[in-house]
């Protein structure tokens, strides 16, 4: 039933989409099929980095759970730390529900959902990769988000079309964000398949080069590295 359930969403998607590549589509089909799928730990590690001395200022480690209450998702708090500190009392309250919203995953973290291919554009570009028996088709893509737009290369799984990852850079950089001048951002998302047809990212990668010239720094030349783990996923349903 699960594998009929998908091939009828591969064969709408065919006729429904703009973009007309068989491999992509599938691709767009397996992440519609998954869209119900939800992290239940988000981890996420950022480090501030001076990048003249290539010296390290702050390290902040932040863990959250989603579970599902009611008819909605509860972001929670669950630890959090500062250059190896435990200051998780101190902004669980106002400071964490400030912070909340940022927790969400973003559109350029999955490009392949179907509410997505209308600001996308997919082709691939005749590159290839061999894992074993396994061959990994590239494809360059554009994507337009709200925080821009990206461009990069996605590796979909010929004979399963899983995606696999992507690489992506933001597009019209320098540009000022308040006070800071963003330099460069690079984007990478690995993801990864279970049973039953699951699959789900696992892993955000971003890198950034800024001039930060808010509290607390002042033309600081920083690359700021955030990685965001996710795991033990549960897929959702309402009643």
């Amino acid at each position: 039933m699960r594998k009929t359930t998908i091939l009828i969403a591969i064969l709408f998607l065919q006729t429904s989409l703009s973009a007309s590549d068989a491999l992509w589509q599938r691709a767009v089909a397996i992440a519609a099929y998954n869209r119900d799928m939800v992290p239940g730990t988000w981890v996420e590690r950022e480090e501030t980095f001076d990048a003249a001395e290539d010296k390290s200022h702050i390290v902040t480690q932040t863990t959250v759970a989603f579970r599902k209450i009611g008819s909605s998702i509860d972001v929670s708090l669950v630890e959090s730390r500062t250059n190896g500190m435990d200051v998780t009392e101190e902004i669980r309250g106002d400071v964490f529900e400030q912070k909340r919203p940022t927790y969400r995953m973003k559109a350029q973290y999955n490009p392949f959902l179907p509410a997505h291919q209308s600001d996308i554009s997919a082709r691939p570009n005749g590159r290839s990769r061999r894992d074993g028996e396994v061959t990994h088709i590239a494809y360059d893509y554009s994507q337009k988000t709200d925080d821009g737009r990206w461009r990069g290369t996605a590796w979909i799984d010929e004979s399963t079309g899983m995606p696999l990852e992507i690489n992506a850079r933001l597009t019209g950089l320098p540009r000022k964000n308040v006070k800071d001048e963003i330099k460069e951002v690079v984007l990478n998302v690995t993801y990864e398949s279970g049973a039953e047809q699951a699959w789900y990212p696992a892993k955000v990668t971003l890198f950034t080069r800024a001039m930060l010239n808010n509290f607390p720094y002042t033309k600081f030349f920083a690359t700021i590295e955030k990685a965001i783990t996710l795991s033990n996923y549960w897929k959702i349903t309402f009643e």
